[in-house]
């Protein structure tokens, strides 16, 4: 009650049937849903106490069966059926037979139809093939932005390969790691680009200047044993210790990233969208840019020039009438700052993540009438999101509801789940779980565990590191991560690896990275070091 001398109080008094327990409380602190479930934890407490006294305090229970039933079944994600015998290609020539003249991709002045895209996407998987491309073997494509970028992935996919993407601009150390560790037998690349590569024992092919050879290849697509089951792409992400792990992501798992997108953010969509592309392909996020062309829509990448010119950028989405558009936070506020909605063509839909919404900008895009802004949360380890939330679904930011198909548990650290409204890590299970890291097994056995809430044989969880909470309303709010990685303008940094890199300078005795926000939305790395 609001006469309450305390936050909260809780008075038992004994009587000949027992205790008999009041709880006052605060109630502009508490509402009366929080303190009732505050008072069924008690009673569960303490009947586990009266059962069982020599137990310890960790081991005790607190939710009633309501609520468990609640956190571990009502509020996880709707099943949803996707094509589980389907590979990302096979999806991708369905549509071209359906739509073959329609545009399927976008750059500057070059563009290609979807039957143009599949019959190059076809004689260049003929040609990996030759050279020992087939199921879950690595291909690494490092090229800039260009319809030639789709070419490679597409081709890589119809020869039963992963493609591995690589940011061409990244250090020579990092790209050099990444070639010896995936073993791959093929860089695709393009002309002006192959001097820069360090060296390795790959076979090149530039998808520019070998266009013509490649041109004599069959044009229809190589029959191959390839499955669901086979890996699709590898992503590689920061490491805590400065070596990049590249994390195994299979077909089925992005098949249903589309099902479970289409069925939440996309729901509304039209047919024949245009798509931004401007996600970095060795982003995740490029991932369900790219795969909104299996539905027929024309994606337009935007090239390198624009991404990095806020005013051009918001010039090109106008030109291009694009429908959607995905983006950090970050990124969103400097568009709008330059009258992103003031433009004659606003994008239908903005997908937003990589890192917090702050609460005003939250409130003064969930109040517009377009685009509609939707927040998506997820790690690269789980198929890039695993929950969403419109802005206009909620008062305050929060990442929202797992998408179909994907459990997400808030667990302590005995992995007990916690009640509504307290701090826990987030576990992610489902079908967006990757297959690991490549060439990392103690790593993969730490951070994907066994998953004891499903019933499902085989079924793992992955340990995000990140600290969230259950909402009354079912939705999850982000609190911080339990390490000391972080985001800065969507991308996922281990703070550790640049401490690692400056410590390898001879003049760098001790270094410590943190990542700082002296302005509001300017997230920024500052390094301090001991010489």
């Amino acid at each position: 009650t609001r006469s309450s001398k305390f936050d909260l109080t809780l008075t038992l008094v004994e009587s000949p049937q027992g205790f008999v327990g009041a709880l006052t409380y605060a109630t502009d602190l508490f509402d009366a849903s929080t303190v009732q479930r505050m008072v069924g934890h008690l009673g569960v407490l303490l009947e586990a106490i009266a059962a069982k006294p020599d137990a310890t305090l960790a081991s005790l229970p607190l939710l009633t069966a309501p609520e468990r039933q609640q956190l571990l079944v009502e509020w996880n994600g709707p099943s949803a059926e996707f094509p589980r015998d389907l590979c990302l290609h096979d999806a991708f020539t369905a549509q071209a037979l359906r739509t073959p003249d329609a545009l399927a991709v976008i750059c500057r002045d070059e563009q290609l139809t979807f039957r143009e895209l599949d019959t190059r996407a076809n004689q260049l998987a003929h040609r990996l093939v030759k050279l020992g491309v087939g199921p879950d073997v690595r291909v690494v494509l490092c090229v800039e932005r260009s319809v030639e970028a789709l070419v490679g992935i597409l081709g890589t996919l119809k020869a039963g390969g992963a493609y591995v993407p690589i940011d061409p601009s990244y250090p020579r150390e990092w790209l050099s790691h990444v070639l010896l560790d995936t073993g791959a037998p093929v860089v695709l690349t393009q002309q002006r680009l192959r001097d820069s590569l360090p060296p390795h024992t790959a076979h090149d092919i530039c998808l520019d200047s070998d266009a013509d050879s490649l041109s004599r290849e069959a044009l229809e697509a190589p029959v191959t044993s390839v499955t669901p089951e086979h890996l699709a792409y590898i992503i590689y992400t920061s490491g805590s210790t400065g070596r990049p792990k590249g994390v195994m992501i299979q077909h089925r798992s992005v098949l249903n990233l589309r099902v479970a997108l289409a069925a939440t953010v996309h729901s509304g969509a039209q047919p024949a969208e245009r798509v931004s592309v401007n996600a970095p392909l060795s982003f995740d996020a490029s991932v369900k840019q790219l795969i909104q062309v299996l539905d027929g829509h024309t994606l337009c990448i935007v090239p390198d020039e624009a991404r990095a010119d806020v005013r051009e950028l918001v010039h090109r989405i106008d030109q291009d009438a694009l429908d959607v558009l995905d983006c950090s936070p970050a990124h969103l506020r400097l568009l709008v700052d330059e009258g992103l909605l003031e433009s004659q063509s606003i994008p239908r839909r903005v997908l937003v993540g990589g890192e917090a919404v702050d609460p005003a900008t939250w409130r003064h895009l969930a109040q517009v009438p377009r685009p509609r802004v939707f927040n998506v949360y997820g790690p690269t380890e789980c198929t890039v999101d695993a929950t969403a939330c419109a802005f206009d679904a909620s008062p305050t930011p929060t990442i929202g509801k797992p998408l179909p198909n994907v459990r997400v548990y808030v667990l302590d650290r005995t992995l007990r789940p916690v009640p509504v409204g307290v701090a826990g890590e987030l576990f992610i299970g489902g079908e967006g779980v990757a297959r690991g890291y490549l060439n990392r097994p103690e790593l993969t056995a730490d951070r994907f565990i066994p998953d004891g809430f499903s019933s499902t044989p085989g079924a793992r969880l992955y340990r995000t590191g990140d600290v969230v909470r259950w909402r009354a309303d079912g939705m999850l709010d982000y609190l911080g991560r339990a390490d000391f990685q972080v985001k800065v303008r969507g991308f996922r940094i281990e703070l550790g690896e640049i401490e690692s890199c400056l410590l390898g300078h001879p003049a760098v005795h001790a270094a410590v990275v943190l990542a700082r926000e002296d302005v509001p939305g300017d997230k920024r790395l500052v390094a301090y070091l001991v010489p």
